[in-house]
């Protein structure tokens, strides 16, 4: 019997696992939402009992498109929403509950709180005949700055989320109202029967802050549709290097087009390079979008590909020499990492957080200092050179599969629930 075998049988008999998501990728790409969807496609792919449920706006109602009768909606309507103590109409609660019950799951796992409440989390723990789980994806829960961790009017980094870092962003706030949100959420998540997290560095933030160091492992988020890299052997003194994602104010595109002026200000080295942005321009000022498109009009190394789809992601990754994420904030586990180690591309990022984690500088990407463009730049010289693309290509880590993440979950799980005869885990303790 393989050891595949042994680890779903260790936990499938009796077990229906729900994965719940605050969304439906058919409404929203984020990488929450795509590592959940991700995560039931896996254990699908296994044979598990699983089903996946997604909170929906009733604004979107129309454009929800449910793949089976395994997948079900709890909806709400976003104005209900309290996005301070992050608590919910009792009407989410009634409906995840009621498709808890009609499906006779014993496993949920969420992968956020937002939409259904805190609330619903609580009311799904109180509940003995449900074993529960939670996936960190962000610092929602300790950063009202949208999980940013980022400084507000500064745009800073945050080291830690204390009530006194917290009410410097927000003085319209109290003291008293930061230390009530930890406890309402530290309570309602505080006595889960375990934690996953896509990196080390996020379980490590969520321990300092209150989770429970014993109850949290890290498992790496993996792509559905993985593909091998076809791309064909390098040649040429042409470098092209790709940006992939939402160009929004943290995703650090300012940071390239800072780097793509000075960069312009050296002839050899722009004749060498070119620049491909992919992705949908939001939440941007009227003066960034002026800026971006003045910057494609006047640069020729430099082109605005436009929005993407999940289906070509790989194919036009292949085509750039390196991936690049700029982002200005810590960052967690980007898909866009795994996207591109699946497509062979080695990656260009900010020396920080879970960017940094997944690509150790000089093995399998290069790093530079955050949101300092005249770093990027020697970076880009840098990576311009065949004998440190071929190394960095070679020491790119294997990309997990849904199935594989899904092995990973189902052991994590089984750990939990049955320590005396659970298998050797493939999960990672936090700080290994």
């Amino acid at each position: 019997m393989s050891e595949e075998t042994d680890v779903i049988e260790n936990l499938v008999p009796g077990e229906k696992i729900a994965i719940v998501s605050h969304s439906h990728p058919s409404i929203s790409k984020g990488g929450a939402e795509i590592a959940a969807y991700t995560l039931y496609r896996g254990l699908r792919s296994l044979g598990v009992d699983a089903i996946f449920i997604a909170a929906c706006d009733h604004a979107n109602r129309g454009k929800l498109v449910l793949d089976s009768a395994r997948e079900h909606a709890v909806f709400y309507r976003g104005e209900d929403y309290d996005h301070f103590y992050h608590l919910a109409p009792a009407d989410a609660s009634r409906q995840l509950l009621k498709i808890l019950d009609d499906e006779a799951v014993t496993v949920v796992n969420f992968h956020h709180f937002i939409h259904f409440g805190l609330n619903a989390l609580r009311a799904v723990r109180q509940r003995a005949q449900w074993n529960c789980f939670f996936t960190l994806h962000e610092f929602l829960a300790m950063c009202q700055h949208h999980g940013q961790m980022v400084t507000r009017p500064a745009q800073i980094l945050c080291e830690k989320a204390t009530h006194n870092s917290c009410l410097a962003c927000y003085p319209e706030k109290l003291y008293t109202q930061f230390q009530l949100r930890k406890e309402t959420i530290l309570a309602s998540l505080g006595d889960f029967d375990g934690f996953i997290s896509p990196s080390h560095f996020l379980a490590r933030r969520f321990v300092e802050w209150g989770l429970r160091a014993e109850r949290m492992s890290v498992i790496e988020n993996g792509l559905v549709n993985l593909h091998g890299s076809t791309r064909p052997i390098r040649s040429g003194d042409s470098w092209t290097f790709g940006f992939f994602g939402q160009i929004n104010p943290f995703k650090g595109v300012d940071v390239l087009l800072d780097a793509v002026e000075r960069i312009a200000a050296i002839p050899q080295l722009a004749r060498r390079v070119r620049f491909k942005i992919h992705g949908n321009i939001i939440g941007q000022s009227p003066e960034f979008v002026a800026r971006f498109e003045k910057a494609v009009a006047r640069h020729a190394f430099l082109t605005y590909s436009g929005p993407y789809n999940n289906a070509s992601v790989h194919r036009l990754m292949e085509q750039c020499d390196y991936v690049m994420v700029p982002s200005r904030w810590w960052e967690n586990s980007p898909v866009v990492i795994q996207e591109a180690y699946a497509a062979g591309s080695p990656v260009i990022c900010s020396d920080v957080g879970g960017m940094a984690e997944k690509v150790p500088h000089g093995v399998s990407g290069l790093n530079f200092a955050l949101g300092d463009a005249a770093d990027l730049v020697r970076i880009i010289d840098m990576a311009c050179d065949q004998k440190r693309w071929d190394g960095l290509r070679s020491r790119m880590p294997k990309v997990l599969t849904a199935r594989d993440m899904a092995l990973r979950y189902i052991d994590f799980f089984e750990q939990r629930l049955n320590p005396e005869t659970a298998a050797a885990s493939p999960a990672e303790e936090v700080g290994a």
